[in-house]
């Protein structure tokens, strides 16, 4: 398989893009990586031809994020978020993600460090992802991140969002994003009530 470098460069994405699709790729026994050494491919639907790359023809959906909110909060010890313990203040940024024909199927609320990002303006995180943002506008280097999945029922306001009532069990996945000095500069809580069916096709 190629390179991470050359990865990043034939696909246009961040390093922390690609790796988190080769452990993907790991996990599911398509390929094998080793320290020092290339990574092989596996699984024959991954294997490149000489004159073709790998496509990936998954059903997409709607990269439509509408923000609804941002702004600049306190970062105290009571605040839930006081994960933040370099940054006295926070971005608060809240968007929904829509299907083609806008209906919600994911409302996001994340918290970034300013003291680590730096100056963000409304127009660097609209219609974007939260993690490209960082990497190549704030120029951070991410070096982990952790996630925690759990089973939540929705509260009235949220339900408002789905069109359900209070009290619809739904999904919670947060992902916390780390520095290189271990600094926590990113939670991003999604919260979801859909379930999705996605096809990949390789060649």
């Amino acid at each position: 398989m190629k390179s991470e470098n050359e990865l990043i460069q034939l696909f246009d994405v961040s390093r922390l893009t690609i790796r988190n699709v080769l452990f993907m790729l790991e996990t599911e026994g398509r390929i094998k990586r080793s320290r020092g050494k290339k990574t092989l491919i596996l699984d024959r639907l991954l294997r490149n031809k000489t004159n073709s790359e790998i496509k990936d023809f998954s059903v997409t959906l709607n990269l439509d994020y509408h923000l609804l909110n941002f702004k600049i909060i306190s970062n105290n010890k009571n605040n839930k978020n006081n994960k933040f313990i370099s940054s006295s203040e926070l971005y608060y940024i809240e968007r929904v993600r829509r299907f083609a024909n806008k209906e919600i199927y994911l409302i996001s609320r994340a918290y970034i460090a300013r003291a680590i990002a730096g100056n963000i303006d409304k127009s660097q995180v609209t219609g974007k992802n939260l993690i490209d943002t960082l990497i190549n506008i704030c120029k951070i280097n991410l070096k982990k991140s952790t996630q925690n999945i759990k089973a939540i029922n929705l509260n009235a306001s949220d339900a408002k969002f789905f069109c359900s009532i209070k009290g619809t069990p739904a999904i919670s996945n947060t992902w916390n994003f780390f520095d290189d000095y271990d600094n926590l500069i990113l939670i991003d809580e999604e919260i979801t009530i859909k379930t999705l069916n996605v096809e990949n096709r390789y060649y």
